[in-house]
């Protein structure tokens, strides 16, 4: 069905409701959630605070039930971060809930069949698997068992899944965040002396400059959105550093569009005009940083012209936005997750830091760095220290777990969550495939199950209780709404069963999500004030650290009067493993040192978009595909005017490792040589607008020293 303008309702929904951002989308699909009042209070038995799965905006929510059925979910408008707000990710888990696609018991694969067990059946053949591990390499076990480690359910998930391997002898663990923020983590840890973000939200209110460094916050936290049209009004100039247009754009001041992996090199050109012109703050950096003069000398050769020709930005910009940032008293950088996503990413945030630190801003109010996804707490050492074994040798990493795959040396793999998260991730299918024994925790039958051996099947988050930790530090606490169906069964009590059986009476005698958060707030001081009869009754939840009982928890600066967790309690620019802040191009860019690189003319991004999160199960949801389009690409007019092709036409995107098939999006508000693609489409949904090829099959496996890079590097495109 088309308007009278010719758009078809598709194209429609997509530019009005989801293309702006939109924090709450009606339901109009049978058993979507709703939006707010849509369930008079006499249709439902009870309504019970619950918490998003999604991403680190961790939005608290209100779920109505009926005949211990989820009717509706909504956005808890006494949650001080979101106001209400909600995006539709968050509001499809009721149609995912009761997805005729879910899988409710535990399946072995048995030859081309797969034959339904028990939970407790399952739980003692992995069990089994692990000990035989054991048993049959009494001297070279524990690099044998590796775990994908929990993505959805809880921290409680986390924290169990951790004890229960490492108790027992196996280091191998995949973080979560190992692909994602693994760079800016590992950055603000060497530099700062913590991971996280070094303030909070509501800070933005009494900056003077907010500079949204990659962070498209209008389509990745939906919700937050009205944080920056608050601090606009407020007098805050907003600056968005991005190299496409984005609803985001709409809530700036104004946009700075560069080359996508030039970021280093640009703020390496702002430092080096600031310490030329000798408008930083020369008390403060004498004061709290250390490696100052290897800053400068690094940062010698990036003048406005070289700069320019790097970042594709006229010279005047450049020293325009180096000048505004000396001007501006208080200033936040919010980092996207895009910034992580190149293998020049920890020098490039290494960058962020020093910039901040040079004009004193880095701690104090309406100071600071907000990372993407850096709300993870820590205080976890006493718990560490106390249940994981002195003697046992570091993990080898992904990429080493990897190689093992490869070459068949891995006898046990718990998979919880997509492989397809990986670059090159045929290679990475091909190395799960090589595995004696694959569990997967999922809930449809993915292209993850196709894989597995054994899959046990989780519960959805209304099913399950338990802590997630947000991007503002907070600890917010998910009530169970409804019984879980069939023998579902969360992450937590699995790997707490599993630990159990092959720790035996030495792991932790916990029962319920509860128990586990005990153990977790008993044994590191600063969860102390963290009790579960305040986050229970908390809508917006307790930012950590939390030390005391009677503390608040802690929002804004994360370091008072600027006393880092460094060794020496100083801004630590000097790190002889990393050697300087410097810049380099992305690995496999078309305009680095590689002719073979220069066979790909063209600058591969990849992005989300706010109905899908990454390459998961939100892709089994009808009402997200009705915004869907597959795969596609965005591309400038100008990139394809010689390939003779138009709005719609298919084409084929190509790298080094292959291509894929995709629709062409013509769009001015991307940069000319740089294309665009979104990550959620992939194979085995129902809903064929959501299908279509992972995009990563096609992304080379570029590694820095501790995460993989998605952008940056080339790519073309050919007429299909």
């Amino acid at each position: 069905m088309k308007n009278q303008k010719g758009i078809s309702r598709r194209n429609f929904l997509k530019a009005g409701a989801l293309a702006t951002g939109a924090l709450t989308v009606p339901s109009i699909a049978k058993g979507m959630g709703q939006v707010r009042g849509t369930s008079p209070p006499n249709r439902i038995d009870r309504e019970v605070m619950s918490c998003c799965q999604f991403c680190q905006v961790r939005c608290t929510t209100l779920v109505q039930v009926k005949d211990d059925k989820v009717v509706n979910v909504y956005g808890n408008p006494a949650n001080a971060w979101t106001k209400g707000g909600m995006c539709p990710k968050g509001q499809s888990l009721v149609e995912l809930t009761y997805s005729p696609h879910r899988l409710l018991y535990p399946l072995k694969r048995e030859g081309e069949i797969w034959k339904r067990i028990s939970y407790a059946e399952a739980v003692d053949l992995v069990a089994d698997r692990i000990l035989k591990v054991k048993e049959t390499h009494p001297d070279d076990y524990a690099h044998r068992v590796a775990l994908f480690e929990p993505l959805w359910e809880s921290h409680e998930s986390e924290i169990m899944a951790q004890l229960a391997l490492h108790m027992a002898g196996f280091p191998e663990i995949c973080s979560v965040g190992d692909t994602c923020i693994g760079n800016s983590a590992t950055a603000l840890r060497i530099c700062l002396g913590n991971p996280a973000s070094t303030t909070t939200l509501d800070e933005v209110l009494n900056a003077r400059t907010l500079v949204l460094w990659g962070a498209n916050i209008a389509e990745t936290y939906p919700p937050y959105i009205r944080w920056i049209d608050s601090a606009r009004e407020k007098g805050v100039k907003v600056i968005y550093v991005d190299p496409r247009r984005t609803p985001t754009s709409n809530h700036s001041d104004t946009q700075i569009i560069t080359r996508p992996g030039t970021d280093g090199a640009l703020i390496l050109g702002l430092i080096r005009y600031l310490i030329r012109e000798n408008l930083y703050d020369r008390d403060y950096v004498a004061r709290h940083v250390n490696g100052f003069k290897e800053l400068a000398d690094s940062a010698d050769a990036y003048t406005p012209e070289a700069v320019s020709k790097i970042c594709w930005l006229p010279p005047e910009r450049i020293i325009d936005l180096a000048k505004t940032l000396a001007k501006s008293p208080k200033t936040i950088i919010w980092m996207g997750g895009s910034i992580s996503r190149f293998t020049n990413a920890i020098q490039t945030v290494r960058a962020v830091i020093a910039l901040q630190a040079l004009t004193a801003n880095l701690s104090g109010s309406g100071k600071g760095i907000i990372n993407m996804q850096g709300g993870k707490p820590g205080g976890l050492e006493e718990l560490e220290e106390k249940f994981h074994p002195k003697d046992l040798s570091p993990g080898l990493g992904y990429r080493k777990i990897l190689y093992r795959m490869l070459h068949k040396n891995v006898d046990v793999l718990l998979l919880n969550s997509s492989y397809r998260r990986y670059p090159d991730a045929n290679r990475v299918k091909k190395g799960i495939s090589n595995v004696g024994f694959v569990v997967y925790r999922g809930f449809f039958m993915d292209e993850e199950a196709k894989l597995a051996h054994l899959v046990i099947p989780g519960t959805m988050p209304f099913e399950s209780s338990g802590a997630q930790y947000g991007a503002q530090r907070q600890i917010v606490w998910r009530n169970k709404a409804v019984p879980a169906p069939g023998e579902t069964v969360g992450d937590w009590q699995f790997y707490a069963d599993l630990g159990k059986r092959i720790n035996r009476g030495s792991f932790p005698d916990v029962h319920s999500p509860e128990d586990i958060f005990e153990l977790v707030r008993r044994n590191s001081p600063t969860w102390t004030g963290l009790t579960l009869e305040r986050l229970k009754d908390h809508p917006t939840g307790i930012s950590w650290p939390c030390p005391s009982e009677g503390h608040p928890g802690t929002l804004g600066t994360l370091f008072p009067e600027n006393r880092f967790l460094t060794p020496h309690q100083k801004v630590e620019l000097r790190t002889p493993a990393l050697g300087p802040v410097a810049w380099s191009e992305p690995e496999g860019s078309p305009y680095g040192d590689s002719e073979e690189a220069k066979n790909f003319p063209l600058i591969f991004t990849q992005g989300k978009v706010v109905q899908h999160w990454q390459h998961s199960f939100t892709q089994w949801s009808g009402y997200m595909a009705q915004f869907s389009d597959g795969n596609y690409v965005q591309v400038n007019p100008r990139t394809v005017e010689k390939l003779g092709v138009k709005e719609n036409d298919w084409v084929y995107l190509e790298t080094e490792l292959g291509k894929i098939k995709a629709r062409l999006r013509l769009s001015e508000t991307i940069l000319p040589g740089v294309v665009w693609t979104p990550s959620y489409p992939g194979g085995g949904t129902p809903e064929k607008e959501n299908a279509g090829v992972s995009i990563n099959t096609i992304i080379p496996g570029y590694w820095d020293k501790v995460s993989a890079q998605f952008n940056g590097f080339g790519c073309r495109l050919t007429k299909a």
